[in-house]
């Protein structure tokens, strides 16, 4: 039996976060922590269900116990929900592996990107690309494809911008934690409309925003 983390908004909880948990636990007793966003979330917004309803969720659904992230890391930079949620999952001292969804799956170039991001000739290129208008995050994908190609679409894709900041954060806290990467199915991160039984959180939110309506 082993321990693993998970980092996540549930904002609101559905099929793809319950297919995660299952994947942790199919084949064993695993156990799954997860940190998880309160009322307020990263676009500095509120959640569309209180954290007691999506706690409640979490576990109904298989987790095993689930920790508050502080409002001050939940609502600041992808790099800062990072470090809070990544510090609070090495601080229980008993947290084995880091699952998160991803895009590619591919921790190899999830790993080479996180060791890119720490090349101080990519954080002046991303200073220079930056001065043109684009955003941050295009400057960043940018600044590390020039180093290497193959990384670009990484830092593109919203769940591997967020592995590679566990990456970073796992690092810097000199952390034992294995990351484990599971490919995300179903509908992309902000996609429009479900894939068979999945759908993106952002659809949920708009369709339970109509409802209200």
């Amino acid at each position: 039996m082993s321990v693993y983390g998970i980092v996540a908004e549930y904002n609101p909880f559905h099929n793809g976060h319950f297919y995660q948990i299952n994947e942790i636990k199919k084949n064993n007793e695993n156990l799954v922590v997860v940190v998880m966003s309160p009322n307020v979330v990263q676009r500095g917004d509120f959640a569309v269900f209180d954290k007691w309803l999506r706690c409640e969720a979490a576990i109904k659904c298989g987790a095993d116990l689930v920790l508050e992230l502080p409002s001050v890391y939940a609502m600041s930079t992808a790099e800062k929900f990072a470090y809070g949620a990544i510090y609070t999952l090495n601080a229980l001292n008993c947290v084995e592996f880091l699952s998160f969804g991803s895009e590619s799956a591919n921790l190899d170039l999830l790993l080479k990107a996180a060791e890119a991001l720490k090349d101080n000739k990519v954080d002046e290129r991303i200073k220079e690309l930056l001065k043109s208008g684009i955003t941050y995050a295009k400057a960043r994908s940018m600044a590390v494809g020039e180093q290497d190609e193959s990384l670009s679409e990484i830092l593109a894709n919203p769940n591997d911008i967020l592995a590679v900041e566990y990456i970073k954060q796992l690092r810097t806290l000199n952390s034992k934690i294995i990351p484990k990467p599971i490919l995300r199915v179903g509908s992309g991160h902000d996609a429009q409309s479900p894939q068979g039984e999945y759908a993106s959180a952002s659809y949920l939110r708009e369709k339970l925003d109509l409802e209200t309506l």
